[in-house]
């Protein structure tokens, strides 16, 4: 969770990003964002987001959902951010009941687990955990190569991935023909003989 503090019943979404920017709304995060998206063909909303919401319940839905099907967590988060992020939707407990019914479960059990006490207290303890990795911020990746060392990415930027992949070859295979580090026309294949042993997004 980004925001593990917020109210579970949410927050004025626009008044936060007011009280940071000003009233006019000037976001660098959103535009950066918004550069990269836009291409591609998602349309961020955020102008029109009215509540943020903590994101407990969400990610009780989730964890519910995947006790049942273990690979329904991809669709359903994909489903809650398009639905927020892009259409201004408020994740309030019937969305999310909406949600579980339309990945396949069954509409009153996904109620009453959100009535319920259960998982509570799980996504405190992963968010605690994952930010004493370093886990600070979204969307975040954790590269690991074989020689054992991180590397911590917190942008989307192509140039952040290429840059940690050059470091790595400059570092651990000196030999190898990967390029000048600055030089963009090298880094195609770079990425593409420079060995990664795990990634993971966050």
């Amino acid at each position: 969770m980004l925001y593990p503090d917020f109210d579970r019943a949410g927050h004025d979404f626009l008044a936060f990003f007011k009280s940071r920017y000003g009233e006019e709304l000037q976001v660098p995060m959103w535009a950066a964002i918004r550069a990269v998206a836009e291409p591609v063909g998602i349309n961020f909303a955020f102008e029109r987001i009215s509540r943020g919401p903590a994101s407990l319940d969400g990610h009780r839905m989730v964890r519910w959902a995947q006790t049942i099907n273990p690979d329904a967590a991809p669709a359903m988060i994909e489903d809650i951010a398009s639905s927020f992020f892009e259409h201004a939707r408020i994740i309030d407990d019937e969305f999310l009941i909406e949600l579980a019914e339309r990945h396949g479960f069954d509409r009153d059990l996904a109620r009453r687990h959100l009535a319920s006490d259960a998982d509570m207290t799980e996504p405190f303890a992963e968010t605690a955990a994952w930010r004493t990795r370093g886990v600070t911020s979204m969307p975040h990746f954790v590269l690991t190569f074989p020689a054992g060392q991180r590397e911590i990415i917190k942008q989307t930027s192509v140039d952040v991935f290429a840059d940690a992949l050059l470091r790595d070859a400059q570092i651990n295979h000196p030999s190898d023909p990967v390029g000048d580090l600055n030089s963009h026309s090298d880094r195609g294949a770079a990425g593409s003989m420079i060995p990664i042993e795990d990634i993971r997004s966050y």
